[in-house]
């Protein structure tokens, strides 16, 4: 998946294609979150842009109960529109920002379809299970949209036969949606965010639990004058000034309480993965009635304290560890800010793990860096892939495992730089990132100078 984009703030002109892997570096203010936070929007936007213009057979459906319509008319109309609502989200991503629109006037985020459709002996099926009150057909299937397996076709079934239906832009949309995930949903990953504002995020736990309570009370004092409430409008006044990411996270961190109570299909397939985050973490979080803490071992006893009074790094990594253990699952994608942020550089290493290691669950990932330990790690794992004499000694020695080995040609590198994105040179033996491997060279070659100057004239 390739993403064009043209005047993003900091960014002038780029191109960024997305890898299992994708790492943008840089320095301070050359639009890497941008460009994160731009990506998001689009993945987490596209299938409500959607407008294939299907009344006729959405009619037939009605009448009839059933329509059919290839993939190679659909896949027309499906390009078009990808490219309208390209445009439509390029105008609108000031909103999405939250900043004024005049920021962004100028702003063109295109993405470049490649003929990803080629698995098509793949089955699949999507159907919508109740009517828009949630009462009459709960847990029994209206609608069900459907491609048939060794087929280039989608059937779309009415499944009841009386007119009790949902109403027909309620129709129109889930029809839509459900064709939409199955021709593109493995090319368009469901998306989700960490911003580098998570730490503060973190904290709002029990604040956004006083705000509840405070809204609570507004909502009693308003019904008591036989005023109209909406707590969701009334919330989202309250967090509408942050930008669409921001405000995503802090409605995650809302729902912590009721997300905690699931496991995620990740997590529940590959729970090594999360026991190497808790390994980093250094212990676990406990949730419960929207209070938080975070339980570990002290000489040999076990220790809980709550979330305000545990270290950075346990508030940094919160929000990774909730998603990975109770929504992630294989053909996501994890956009994260800087996940090096308050952490040693022997847990930065253990994070290049545990990232490669995810990849190989089937969750992609997009970050941005200033992490040296981190990218140079991910080196240590790319050379892995090498065959080489004492290889499986070297890794029994050191600790690695084979699910640490990282393929190079699944990871794509840019250096955020000259208002652009510069791809890195990536090899077998791993990534060429200049501007950290400059600044190193500075930093030691000054201190060398100044050693030998120091030396002769000091007694140590």
């Amino acid at each position: 998946m390739k993403f064009e984009i043209s005047n993003l703030g900091y960014i002038k002109q780029a191109e960024i294609e997305l890898g299992d892997l994708t790492i943008i570096c840089g320095k301070n203010n050359t639009g890497k979150t941008y460009v994160n936070y731009a990506i998001y929007g689009f993945l987490k936007n596209w299938q409500s842009g959607i407008d294939l213009k299907l009344d006729n057979q959405l009619d037939r459906l009605l009448k009839n109960g059933y329509f059919q319509m290839g993939f190679y008319n659909f896949k027309k109309r499906f390009n078009n529109e990808i490219i309208k609502f390209s445009k439509f989200y390029s105008k609108s991503i000031a909103n999405f920002f939250g900043v004024d629109t005049n920021f962004f006037s100028h702003t063109l985020f295109m993405i470049t379809l490649d003929d990803f459709y080629n698995d098509s002996y793949l089955g699949w099926g999507t159907a919508i299970s109740s009517t828009s009150s949630g009462k009459t057909y709960r847990n029994k299937e209206i609608i069900r949209v459907e491609k048939p397996i060794e087929e280039n076709i989608f059937q779309v079934t009415l499944l009841i036969e009386d007119g009790n239906l949902p109403s027909e832009s309620a129709i129109k949309n889930f029809v839509y949606e459900a064709m939409a995930s199955i021709y593109a949903g493995q090319y368009f990953p469901n998306p989700f965010i960490i911003t580098s504002e998570r730490t503060g995020v973190s904290l709002f736990y029990k604040e956004l639990d006083l705000n509840k309570n405070l809204i609570i009370d507004m909502m009693k004092n308003r019904i008591n004058k036989n005023l109209s409430v909406d707590f969701i409008e009334m919330f989202n006044e309250r967090i509408s000034r942050y930008s669409k990411p921001v405000q995503d996270e802090i409605n995650f961190v809302r729902d912590l309480d009721t997300i905690s109570r699931q496991t995620g299909e990740l997590a529940k397939n590959n729970p090594d993965r999360i026991e190497l985050l808790i390994d980093i973490l250094g212990g676990d979080y406990s949730v419960t009635d929207y209070s938080m803490s975070f339980k570990f071992t002290e000489d040999n006893k076990p220790q809980e304290i709550p979330l305000y009074s545990a270290s950075s790094t346990v508030k940094s990594l919160m929000n990774l560890y909730f998603y990975l253990k109770h929504l992630a699952k294989p053909g996501d994608i994890l956009i994260i800010d800087e996940p090096e942020l308050n952490l040693h550089p022997e847990n930065q290493r253990k994070l290049a793990k545990l990232f490669t290691r995810l990849t190989k669950c089937g969750l992609k990932l997009l970050m941005t860096t200033h992490s040296d330990y981190l990218i140079k790690e991910l080196n240590n794992l790319i050379i892995l892939n090498n065959d080489f004499e004492r290889k499986s000694e070297l890794m029994e020695e050191y600790k690695y495992s084979e699910e640490d080995i990282l393929e190079p040609d699944k990871v794509r590198v840019y250096i955020a730089e000259n208002n652009t994105l510069t791809p890195a040179k990536i090899t077998p033996l791993g990534i060429e990132v200049p501007t950290f491997d400059d600044e190193i060279i500075n930093m030691t070659d000054f201190y060398d100078e100044v050693y030998y100057e120091v030396i002769d004239n000091i007694d140590i």
